[in-house]
């Protein structure tokens, strides 16, 4: 079940909001909670049982863990040594569900024979409730979380809006919403502000994100079956991704956010305009913040940290020294970060693409000191987007090579085999829509801009979201209503047989 599917919109979740009222009015915001966590486990058992039940092991395991962590918490060596098994199990058990495969095909080419693959169930979402209870036992080593109650945290772990694909909520901005709650659970305009976010997240998905599909998929699937694909079709190709993905997981980020304030319990943004980014390092503030957070919490911070212990009273070049504390941090950290989002060869290299880009950024930034003129910089940021994200997309290494020669050699050398089809599509359609969209993601307010008079959200608006929303302020009047309805109804006309969300598979 999909948050873009008519069953959810006009049956699953009236229904879970009324049980919600009905659970705060006879049992308090804790039998609400209850009944939010029921609920999620629900939604989620919908792809299976089998997946409820690998979830589920996962919530016991780390909650388990957690309290330990509390309980021993006076005795630092045991305490650590919780952690690092809490932590440990959590990435076994992803190794094994999710890169178990795509290791033997490794083990196979060294060895240069062939291994059979396993039978294995990858959870939808794994990837995401993993790192939000890694961060759990991180945090509770720190003495950041303190003992909740077993469905509190189970609320934490799988709440609906964000079990599948995210945000990558902290234990601290969850729990926090969960103490001592006196306030209304109906609150009208949190409602409606919600409603509205969760209208535009879907009409990001159906009509924005699922026009581009067709385009994107006739130039990747067309070059991995060994068609040959001319500069301007793997352009538009390539950038029709690139927005799709944006409007995709932008879309169910709203969605999600929106399903939250509904709920009475605040996310944390996701998106922030990244396309409006002029340096890499600005790019990923915007893009994805969430998994951001954490790697540069977990990933990136400690790395750095144990370089400049390395160096601390010692004189070290400043190469050693950019080495230590910026460049190594960036690329192990994408290295990290890429690999998190799926077992391939094609996400190694997205994030050592990532990786590179943020450390030369860093080395760039130091050397010279200053900026690049913004025109250049956001050039040579959507280059490096736009290309990791042909790796990404691409099924393999070959197809993606093939896509970026044909991009990159603007019709020098990249030409079609006697005999091979060429990938074609309505150019004229695709650049338009290309056109359209790319002109409202760089010039049009982002969702939180348009909603920014009210909280939707656990995060304040960030410093970058400087552009006024104007006439697009919502607000909950009568003209706003009729605006969202409208939106809504395309939206609702435009649900189809479009693709699941991109990041279900991650």
């Amino acid at each position: 079940m999909t948050f873009h599917s008519y069953q959810f919109i006009c049956i699953v979740l009236p229904v879970l909001y009324a049980g919600f009222l009905l659970a705060h009015r006879a049992l308090g915001w804790n039998g609400a909670f209850r009944f939010l966590g029921i609920a999620s486990l629900a939604f989620y058992s919908a792809w299976s049982l089998a997946l409820l039940a690998i979830l589920m092991t996962s919530i016991v395991v780390n909650y388990t863990f957690g309290n330990l962590i509390l309980h021993f918490r006076e005795d630092s060596r045991v305490a650590r040594a919780l952690l690092i098994a809490g932590v440990g199990a959590n990435i076994l058990a992803l190794v094994y569900l999710k890169y178990a495969n795509f290791l033997i095909d490794v083990a196979a080419q060294v060895a240069h024979q062939d291994f059979a693959h396993m039978s294995l169930l990858v959870p939808i979402g794994i990837s995401f409730y993993t790192f939000i209870q890694i961060g759990y036992l991180i945090e509770t080593f720190a003495g950041q979380a303190e003992r909740q109650d077993f469905w509190h945290y189970v609320l934490f772990a799988s709440f609906l809006p964000c079990v599948t694909a995210g945000p990558l909520v902290l234990q601290r901005e969850m729990f926090s919403q969960m103490r001592d709650r006196r306030d209304a659970a109906y609150n009208p305009v949190s409602l409606a502000a919600g409603v509205t976010m969760f209208i535009m997240g879907l009409f990001k998905k159906v009509v924005f994100a699922d026009q581009l599909q067709p385009f994107a998929d006739t130039v990747f699937n067309g070059v991995a079956t060994g068609q040959f694909v001319g500069t301007t079709t793997a352009w538009l190709g390539s950038i029709s991704y690139t927005l799709q993905l944006y409007f995709d997981f932008s879309g169910y980020s709203d969605m999600a956010i929106g399903l939250g304030c509904i709920f009475g319990l605040k996310l944390p943004l996701n998106f922030d305009s990244p396309f409006k980014a002029t340096n890499i390092s600005d790019f990923w503030r915007r893009w994805h913040m969430t998994m951001t957070r954490f790697f540069t919490n977990y990933v990136y911070t400690p790395i750095a940290v144990h370089g400049m212990r390395q160096i601390a009273g010692t004189e070290v070049g400043n190469l050693k020294r950019y080495a230590l504390t910026a460049a190594i941090p960036s690329i192990v950290t994408f290295l990290v970060a890429g690999i998190w989002h799926g077992a391939g060869w094609t996400f190694v290299i997205y994030g050592l693409i990532h990786g590179f880009a943020i450390a030369l950024y860093l080395g760039w930034s130091r050397l010279v000191g200053r900026s690049m003129p913004s025109v250049a910089g956001w050039l040579l940021t959507m280059s490096v987007v736009v290309s990791g994200l042909v790796v990404f997309r691409a099924p393999d290494l070959g197809t993606a090579a093939n896509i970026l020669a044909s991009m990159w050699s603007f019709g020098a050398f990249a030409q079609a085999a006697p005999g091979v089809a060429t990938v074609m599509f309505d150019s004229k359609i695709a650049s338009s829509l290309v056109i359209v969209l790319g002109t409202i993601v760089l010039l049009m307010p982002n969702t939180q801009q348009i909603l920014h008079r009210f909280a939707v959200s656990s995060d304040p608006l960030p410093q970058s979201a400087t552009l006024e929303a104007g006439l697009l302020s919502w607000r909950p009047t009568f003209g706003s209503s009729i605006a969202v309805g409208l939106l809504l109804s395309v939206a609702i006309g435009s649900i189809g047989a479009g693709s699941a969300f991109l990041y279900y598979q991650f």
